[in-house]
């Protein structure tokens, strides 16, 4: 391990996380020190190799007047001192940027892409200027790495024009020429867009929100639906289990009709397979739904304006909110189904129920669920919600 560098770069971290390098504030700044057991345990060790290596290269580094290192009686260097007079040299010698330069070159950058779109690169970019501004990371693995950042607004960028499912390494391939590439940078594009996304969509299903998918995904289909597909007419009522559409069979149904006039939404796999089929025709969305999704619904909606839709989803505030985001996306009136207080009153007497987190106290707070207000403070008084699958449960 070169220790000469590892030190340095852990004083200069530590530097440049206090903001030392901004214009300062009036305010004494401490100096930049380094607790090298801490840091290193193994320079306990008066015989070990390594801590021989960390010893050549405090006394190298002092002797290139990077840092100061007074020893301690017993003959140790407990502490570091950064020499910020000689950060010019320490920097050179690491091949690294100072921060400050990396933070003006991401803001020439995040300027070039601010358009006034309103798109998903303009916000970030936005969002991004204001914050290196103010001297908050732009968070997401991004502070230091202009690459990266290019490679994120230029994701944002295409994944906004994204109108059907492509697969991540064809994206890739078609963004970066490198099928790769994205992989590198999801957890951050991730990130962003659950930042930038007004629903609260699951962190793990958000690319797929956006059309990007690993692998196909299907729609699920069983009972009483009637779909045309070219010259072809398909009774999935004649199919026991219904059948799945791929995103390509999807795209090809031109018409859809109800053999029973209810439509019933579900949220969870597992709730769509045990449910009855009979007298109504079940879909199962897996969640918020993409654009492909929300297009067939809008197509059912308009063959069959008169028919009742429900939406069976988990008594939690994601449960809520899928179902007003499937309102506002498909202008279709869908009704809750099994989601009233009642049920999660009985569900919660019975023990099957599981605690609120974070993110479900959070997500109470958005104005779309006020209908729900009676539901969400019961929730809350009891630090309770419910699953789908509670509901079979409770008659097992």
């Amino acid at each position: 391990m070169n220790y000469v560098q590892e030190i340095l770069t852990d004083l200069v971290d530590i530097y440049e996380r206090r903001g030392y390098d901004r214009p300062p504030d009036g305010r004494r700044r401490q100096a930049v020190t380094l607790d090298v057991v801490k840091r290193y345990p193994a320079y306990r060790n008066h015989l070990g190799k390594e801590e021989r290596e960390i010893e050549a290269a405090i006394i190298r580094l002092v002797g290139w007047q990077m840092i100061t290192a007074p020893r301690s009686p017993q003959g140790y260097y407990p502490k570091l001192t950064l020499c910020e007079e000689q950060l010019s040299s320490i920097y050179d010698l690491l091949c690294r940027k100072p921060a400050q330069e990396i933070r003006r070159e991401q803001i020439r950058l995040l300027q070039r892409a601010r358009n006034g779109s309103g798109g998903l690169a303009d916000r970030f970019a936005e969002r991004t200027i204001t914050a290196l501004q103010e001297g908050i990371t732009p968070g997401h693995g991004l502070q230091g790495n202009t690459k990266k950042m290019g490679d994120v607004l230029l994701a944002l960028e295409k994944i906004d024009q994204l109108c059907k499912e492509t697969y991540l390494r064809n994206f890739s391939e078609a963004v970066f020429h490198d099928s790769k590439r994205f992989q590198e940078i999801a957890g951050a594009v991730r990130g962003v867009l659950a930042d930038l996304t007004e629903q609260p969509v699951e962190r793990d299903k958000i690319l797929e929100y956006y059309n990007l998918v690993e692998n196909p995904t299907y729609l699920y289909l069983k009972g009483g639906w009637i779909l045309t597909l070219g010259d072809s007419t398909l009774h999935v009522a004649n199919l026991p289990g219904g059948i799945g559409l791929a995103a390509d069979a999807l795209s090809a149904v031109q018409a859809v009709q109800l053999q029973d006039k209810t439509v019933v939404s579900v949220e969870n796999l597992t709730t769509y397979h045990d449910m009855p089929e009979r007298d109504r025709a079940v879909v199962y969305l897996g969640g918020f739904s993409n654009s492909l999704r929300i297009g067939f619904l809008k197509m059912v909606f308009a063959n069959e304006p008169d028919a009742a839709y429900f939406h069976h989803g988990d008594l939690d505030p994601h449960g809520f909110l899928i179902l007003e985001d499937l309102k506002r996306k498909t202008g279709i009136p869908f009704q809750p189904m099994e989601m009233d207080l009642d049920t999660l009153q009985n569900c919660f007497a019975a023990g099957h129920y599981r605690s609120l987190t974070e993110e479900d106290r959070k997500a109470m707070q958005y104005p779309m669920l006020e209908p729900y207000r009676e539901i969400l403070d019961f929730m809350e008084t009891h630090n309770c919600k419910v699953e789908q699958e509670s509901l079979v449960a409770m008659s097992l």
